[in-house]
C-alpha cells in the first residue's frame, strides 16, 4: 500500500515515493503492452517515436533520435517504416526547404485512439476495482505529476 504524508522530507521518504510511483507506472505500462499487444500493429519502439511526434512535432529526424535517445541510424529506420505503413509523413516546411518535418498522419492518428481506447479500457477496469475517494485521489495526484513531468521533459530547442 502507497503511503502519503505531506510532512515526509527524508531521502528515505522521497526514494520510497519514487519507489511507489515506479511500481505504479510498470503496472500501467503492462497495461499499455497488453493494449499494444492485442492490436498487433506496433512495435514498443515504433509507438514510441509516433507518440513523440505526435506530442512534440512536427519534429524533424534529429529532434526523434534525441527525444528517444536513439541513434539517427535506428531513428531513421523507424521512420521510415511508420512512413512506409503510412502511419507518420514527411513534408518539407514552407519556411525551410532543407528540411524535414515529420508529422503523424490521419492513418497514424487513428491507430493511436484505438490503442489509446484499449488502453483505457484495461485501466477502467482497474479503476472499477478502486474505491471511489482512492480513485479520486489518483486522479487529481496524477494530473499534477503530468504537470511536473511535462516540465520536466519539455524538449530543449534552440
Amino acid at each position: 500500500m502507497i503511503e502519503t504524508n505531506k510532512s515526509r522530507t527524508s531521502d528515505g521518504s522521497r526514494a520510497s515515493d519514487a519507489a511507489a510511483v515506479e511500481q505504479a507506472s510498470l503496472a500501467l505500462f503492462e497495461l499499455t503492452l497488453k493494449a499494444l499487444s492485442a492490436s498487433r500493429q506496433l512495435s514498443v519502439l515504433q509507438l514510441r517515436v509516433l507518440l513523440a511526434v505526435e506530442q512534440h512535432g512536427p519534429l524533424n529526424l534529429g529532434d526523434v533520435a534525441g527525444l528517444l535517445d536513439l541513434s539517427k541510424p535506428s531513428a531513421s529506420r523507424l521512420v521510415t517504416k511508420l512512413v512506409d505503413d503510412g502511419l507518420m509523413l514527411r513534408r518539407t516546411p514552407e519556411t525551410d526547404r532543407r528540411q524535414v518535418e515529420l508529422v503523424v498522419s490521419a492513418k497514424g492518428r487513428r491507430q493511436l485512439g484505438s490503442l489509446r481506447r484499449g488502453r483505457q479500457r484495461e485501466i477502467s477496469d482497474v479503476l472499477d476495482a478502486m474505491p471511489p475517494d482512492r480513485r479520486q485521489a489518483l486522479i487529481h495526484g496524477l494530473a499534477s505529476f503530468d504537470t511536473a513531468a511535462s516540465a520536466a521533459l519539455k524538449p530543449d530547442r534552440h
